[in-house]
């Protein structure tokens, strides 16, 4: 009776949202929202990243909101795993649109001028656009006439479709915070590189991989390949026109 006391009211919560439409900055392939307040403060500059499974404050800016760390999380990133403080906002804002009881990662972030990230412990409250031709992100509003649809599923949290990779089977999680195509297993490719995360830099072979989504998508795409066990790769959101994420409906729509 609880889960579906919950469900009846999550699903409440979204029948009861309205479409807003936000203006963020757009940097190389990353989205930066400029005007979101925490805990009624602010304004601060927000990078948003799907691929992330909670949100991110610099130590700095939660001293400045008093945010006292109630426990501790595991931080994943392509770098391997750390375990980070973590604390609860009371409330996040952007726009018209405020959220509440949203969790925070206290850690650094290798993104200069950002003060934070706001990954799934926000998105997830929402259906939201990825807008990258006209530069938006559209909450709550209707998913695109057009595209290629397939089925959301969930790694940790995070968006995740299914697709191949080289005519071969994989998971990708929809990553706005990635910039490049990765693949985590053993490296097959020659060149190597640096890739960068916020855990630090690691070693990488790089190349380029034929993708293919809901069987009407192929696009060959640059890659990068993490010497690490089999986990889902990252898809870059910025490789595609828009992607619209449906929680509600559980559906994924990427515009080529």
């Amino acid at each position: 009776m609880r889960t579906a006391f919950l469900l009846a009211l999550l699903w409440a919560n979204f029948s009861a949202r309205s479409e807003t439409t936000l203006q963020p900055d757009r940097i190389a392939d990353f989205l930066v929202l400029n005007q979101v307040y925490l805990n009624e403060r602010g304004p601060y500059r927000m990078m948003i990243d799907t691929g992330a499974s909670a949100s991110i404050v610099r130590p700095a800016v939660a001293a400045r909101l008093a945010l006292r760390p109630a426990y501790a999380v595991e931080m994943e990133t392509s770098a391997g795993v750390k375990r980070v403080r973590a604390a609860i906002l009371d409330t996040v804002r952007a726009g018209p649109v405020e959220d509440k009881g949203i969790e925070v990662m206290i850690t650094d972030l290798n993104f200069p001028g950002a003060d934070g990230v706001l990954g799934q412990s926000w998105l997830v409250h929402h259906d939201y656009m990825l807008d990258y031709r006209k530069t938006r992100l559209v909450l709550d509003g209707a998913a695109p006439s057009a595209g290629i649809r397939t089925r959301l599923e969930s790694a940790d949290g995070r968006p995740r479709v299914s697709a191949e990779v080289n005519g071969l089977h994989q998971e990708l999680v929809v990553d706005s915070g990635a910039s490049i195509l990765v693949l985590f297993g053993q490296m097959s490719s020659v060149r190597q590189a640096r890739l960068v995360t916020n855990l630090g830099p690691v070693e990488a072979g790089t190349g380029s991989a034929q993708v293919t989504i809901g069987g009407s998508f192929h696009r060959r795409v640059k890659m990068a390949e993490v010497d690490a066990s089999p986990q889902p790769g990252l898809l870059p959101a910025a490789a595609f026109k828009s992607v619209y994420i449906s929680n509600r409906d559980g559906v994924v729509i990427f515009v080529p």
